[in-house]
């Protein structure tokens, strides 16, 4: 099984080495940590000191990001953004990478506004869910975000732009930066990658106008205190969410189907991923009464494989159901999973005791949508 919480990088990353081979590896990655922070550094301080510089859209540019590798729910937080801008009147477009698709080395238009017109291997996993969940928004692809922004504003007549894993794309100016900061593991062990798991030091949190504590519902209350008071003395000027993943469907990988979320209290289930965090899908199920009999976890956007699903699914410890995510259902060949098979679907919400998520962007970007 490729589950990557064990592999020697992981081991490292956690502060687990033991072997001398691991020690080594470990100085070896914080020499490279050094060396990527230092060319952080005069990347940013180009647009700084306006050596290079931004282009800038004449509609609002609202951009999902992050400071750590995967995992802090960045689809599920674009999708709410751009239904919102929908819903506002806006003709929205919703700009990705499309990582690990094939058009991600293109410019590529995913969805004109009427759904999906291009198969996920192409789009990429969560551009493809994006154009299936809201068909009236465009949804382009390419590493070059500026060029998607100019088509979708010249050939499709967009009105506003969400910019997904934006916060270090410093070649397109942006009206509001939301950085998503995951309350499992809020600050990537506080090392810059390879070493750690951040993309930048949590100082740059400066940048951000709104920070979103996500899956804030999976951690203690003390814990959860602590982030959000590290977050208001790294980003004191930038607007406070709590934000949880609520799980609001399970539909059939295998037919069109529904069934409610009771059915898995008590249900004997393998959790089949391939995630930035699988420990946050894993507890939503485990909230939800199911009982994990299997944890099947592949790297980050894997690409299945039916060999490798028949190989790794052979034993499941008496699993009745097997329960993915909608990202994953998008990339797995479900015909070659040996059980009912199931993709779980989470919307973005605010805790019970907090704004909700209409109100948070309301006045978030009521001002920018109308800019």
């Amino acid at each position: 099984m490729k589950a990557t919480e064990n592999s020697m990088w992981m081991r490292i990353v956690r502060g687990e080495a033991r072997a001398p081979r691991e020690w080594l590896a470990a100085a070896g990655l914080r020499a490279l940590s050094v060396g990527y922070g230092l060319a952080l550094r005069l990347h940013l301080a180009g647009y700084r000191l306006g050596v290079a510089r931004r282009t800038r859209f004449p509609v609002p540019v609202v951009s999902i990001g992050n400071l750590t590798l995967g995992g802090t729910g960045k689809t599920t937080a674009s999708l709410a953004v751009a239904r919102w801008l929908s819903e506002q009147g806006r003709r929205v477009a919703y700009l990705s990478r499309g990582y690990r698709g094939a058009g991600e080395r293109k410019t590529l238009i995913v969805s004109e506004g009427f759904g999906p017109l291009l198969p996920a291997d192409i789009a990429g996993d969560e551009p493809y869910m994006v154009a299936r969940a809201l068909p009236e928004v465009f949804v382009l692809v390419g590493r070059d975000r500026r060029r998607t922004g100019a088509l979708a504003l010249e050939k499709l007549g967009a009105e506003a732009i969400v910019l997904d894993d934006g916060f270090q794309y410093q070649r397109l100016a942006r009206d509001l930066d939301i950085v998503l900061v995951d309350a499992l593991l809020p600050f990537g062990y506080d090392l810059l990658v390879p070493r750690g798991l951040l993309r930048e030091p949590p100082s740059h949190l400066a940048r951000a106008g709104a920070v979103w504590i996500t899956h804030s519902d999976l951690v203690r209350k003390a814990d959860l205190a602590v982030t959000r008071e590290r977050i208001r003395r790294l980003a004191p000027g930038a607007r406070l969410w709590e934000a949880v993943h609520q799980p609001v469907r399970l539909r059939s990988l295998i037919v069109d189907d529904e069934v409610e979320l009771e059915a898995l209290s008590g249900r004997k289930i393998c959790a089949l991923s391939s995630l930035g965090n699988p420990l946050a899908f894993e507890r939503s199920l485990e909230r939800l009464g199911a009982e994990i009999t299997a944890r099947v976890r592949f790297p980050d956007h894997h690409s299945y494989r039916a060999d490798e699903l028949r190989a790794d699914l052979a034993e499941l410890n008496g699993a009745e159901w097997i329960i993915t995510t909608e990202k994953d259902a998008v990339r797995m060949p479900a015909g070659d999973l040996n059980r009912p098979s199931w993709a779980l679907g989470v919307e973005l919400a605010g805790r019970p005791d907090g704004p909700a998520l209409s109100e948070e962007l309301e006045c978030l970007l009521h001002t920018k949508s109308n800019g």
